[in-house]
Order: structure tokens, then sequence, then C-alpha cells
């Protein structure tokens, strides 16, 4: 192999710089639990409310995994659907895509020079 002068590259072994070997083991030991303490808690709360115990809300709504639709959010079709068309971009001639969806997935397209 030659660089654009002609010269001659030789390939260089490269060490890895991360290896599991020196990884930290605060990192090798990470969990992840979804029976924390604030799924705990929130059935504690769930199960006083259920006893009548009076709180100033009605109800838990259990928020601490990310799932917004648990809130109350309406879900984000939009922005899902023209991420699904910027990514397969031949589903811009499906009819199950509404027509704005496809307008801005091909607008934002045409604006990465790849598409």
């Amino acid at each position: 192999m030659a660089d654009i002068n002609g010269n001659e590259i030789k390939a260089q072994k490269v060490e890895k710089c991360l290896t599991f070997e020196n990884l930290s083991s605060t990192v090798k030991n990470v969990q992840y639990a979804v029976r924390g303490k604030v799924v705990i808690r929130a059935g504690e709360l769930e199960k006083e409310l259920k006893q009548g115990v009076e709180k100033p809300f009605e109800r838990v709504i259990r928020a601490n995994i990310g799932d917004c639709h648990a809130t109350g959010q309406k879900p984000i079709t939009f922005l899902r659907q023209v991420m699904a068309l910027c990514t397969y971009p031949e589903l811009l001639n499906s009819d199950k895509f509404p027509q704005d969806t496809k307008d801005r997935a091909q607008a934002l397209l045409n604006a990465c020079g790849g598409g």
C-alpha cells in the first residue's frame, strides 16, 4: 500500500487502549436493577393508596424507567416515522406513512447529501 506520494506504507500493529483487563472494576460491576429503591417506594405508596391512606396525589406514576407514556405523554409518532423513513428511504414509496412525514424525511435526506 502507498500514500498519495507513492511512498510505501507499512502496517503497524496497534494495541487496544481499552481492554477488559484494564477496564475499571466499577464498570465491570455495574448492575441494572428495575427493583431499586424508587420502584420499591412506589409500590409502598400504591399499597398505602389502596388501603385508603390520604396522600396529596391519587395515583403513582412509575416514570423511573423512562416510560414517558406512563406519565400521559402522547406517542411521538411523527418523529418516529420520519426516523424510519430516513433510515430506510425505500419506505418513501409506501402508502403506510402520512405525506407530511415523507416530505420531512425527503427534505432531511436531501440536506444530508446522501439521499
